[in-house]
């Protein structure tokens, strides 16, 4: 105040009395507010109609090493992002080396046989570009983003560590090392362990998706493990998802320079695995002194080309799979025992697992178990109210432009698009396949695809605490006589 009152004095000094009193400081006052009462501001304005938002057209082409490319041209921005997929992925690990597929990408990634991972990560930083390295269940990917001007420069690097892996053992010895102190810490954590446990029921042992990795399996692996990893991936097979500002013939240019003569051996893509479950109704895997239990119900689902995909992605919504999903404001909203709840269709090749998981309260962990086996019960007896319908389906339509928003997002729905065999037109009748859906069609879909009497249910924490409430799951109910199967922290079934 001191200093508005010398500002006030100067101001004076140069602009006479009138102006000082004209420029004093306003008197307080406690008088709220009026705004005109305006006719306008009693009704919320309406949202326009959704509209299609047109999906960009890829270019596909082959190189001349076999590698497939598709360019979507994308010129707004000085930037480009690059996803090379090679076949390989966690499916090929030996029984006795689960996480093989995992650590040794994340090696490979990690430096080359110039520079190590510091030395790589400084000529990242100084492009202003990055790069990384993973692998799911069916490819090992490498991922990059530059600005335009610095991809030559970034491309140099991807091919000194794709063709020139360091692979070395001190640096594997540290991946390892922090996987095995995080599979340690998930035995002391419903959440995690309960994640964990979850694939490996409901996919099954023979399915790569249900493989799990163990301290025993990570402390087996050697540089000579990674060695073979990387020795067999090569461009047969594989598909270079490229998005940004770049032309067909500078792809061309620069990745036959760089990447030509790569002639390694790729693998062919493996076919879809059957799921298949562990058998048993009700799992339980216990976690001494934990606060919190973790549950988790799952089966079965659609293929992805299942022709009622989106009555069940809008089912999926309805049920579980958002804030104002039935199961969360359940549990949340109504009951209080857990802060958030729900799940969705993972989809693959394989299939499709439903899982619905929820942290819940000790006190509340089998009535929360049947409120979740009740909610999918209802969404098979009864239609989908008006609101819900409407809600889900605009929400669902007005999240298309996200898809086309950015580099990365555009490259992640072609990958999908690849990889589940669909054709890269798919989100141009995406806005009218929605619209198309109605009660009908939702209910149809959950008496296909969601199943409470056949589902199976996994529930983590403290074994004392829960064990009569458990019990009470098997007095009535769809879990009514079924046998409780104990399971360890790496999937053993007791």
């Amino acid at each position: 105040m001191k200093a508005f009152t010398l500002l006030l004095t100067g101001l004076a000094l140069v602009a006479g009395p009138a102006a000082a009193k004209t420029l004093a400081a306003p008197a307080a006052s406690d008088a709220t507010p009026v705004f005109a009462d305006e006719p306008y501001r009693a009704t919320q304005p309406q949202p326009g109609k959704p509209r299609p938002a047109p999906s960009p057209k890829p270019d596909t082409f082959t190189l001349k090493n076999g590698m497939e490319v598709v360019l979507i041209e994308r010129h707004q921005l000085p930037t480009v992002s690059m996803e090379l997929q090679l076949v390989g992925g966690s499916r090929l690990d030996p029984p006795d080396r689960r996480g093989r597929a995992s650590a040794c990408t994340q090696l490979w990634g990690d430096g080359s046989d110039k520079r190590d991972k510091l030395q790589l990560a400084e000529a990242l930083a100084d492009l202003g570009s990055s790069l990384g390295a993973s692998a799911s269940t069916e490819h090992t990917s490498f991922e990059l983003s530059s600005l335009t001007r610095n991809l030559p420069a970034t491309l140099d690097i991807l091919a000194e560590v794709l063709l020139h892996p360091g692979l070395r053992p001190d640096e594997l010895a540290r991946i390892t090392g922090r996987r095995k102190a995080a599979l340690l810490a998930a035995r002391s954590n419903p959440g995690q362990l309960a994640s964990r446990l979850v694939g490996a029921l409901a996919y099954g042992p023979d399915n790569p998706r249900g493989w799990l990795t163990t301290e025993a399996s990570l402390s087996a692996l050697t540089a000579g493990d990674c060695r073979a990893h990387v020795d067999g991936h090569g461009p047969n097979g594989a598909t270079l998802f490229v998005v940004g500002d770049i032309s067909k013939a500078q792809v061309i240019d620069h990745l036959e320079r760089r990447l030509g003569g790569w002639r390694a051996l790729g693998r062919q893509d493996a076919g879809p695995v059957a799921i298949a479950p562990v058998a048993g109704r009700l799992f339980v895997s216990d976690v001494p002194g934990a606060e919190q239990t973790v549950v988790a119900v799952f089966h079965p689902g659609p293929t992805r080309t299942a022709n009622d995909f989106d009555a069940t992605q809008v089912l999926a919504s309805i049920l579980s799979s958002g804030f104002s999903s039935r199961i969360n404001q359940n549990l949340r909203e109504k009951h209080g025992w857990a802060y958030g709840a729900g799940g969705n269709y993972g989809y693959s090749r394989d299939g499709s697992v439903l899982v619905i998981q929820a942290s819940v309260r000790a006190d509340a962990t089998g009535p929360s178990v049947r409120e979740i086996l009740k909610e999918m019960a209802a969404a098979r007896e009864a239609e989908a109210t008006a609101e819900e319908l409407s809600r889900e389906k605009d929400g669902a339509i007005l999240s298309l432009p996200a898809r086309w928003s950015t580099g990365r997002s555009i490259g992640s729905t072609f990958q999908s698009l690849r990889y589940f065999g669909l054709p890269w037109a798919y989100y141009d009748g995406f806005v009218a396949r929605v619209q198309k859906v109605d009660a009908a069609a939702v209910q149809a879909a959950a008496k296909a695809w969601v199943r409470p009497d056949a589902a199976q249910v996994l529930v983590v924490g403290d074994w004392g605490k829960v064990k009569a409430q458990v019990e009470a799951l098997l007095a009535e109910g769809p879990l009514k006589g079924v046998p409780v199967v104990r399971v360890g922290v790496d999937g053993e079934v007791r």
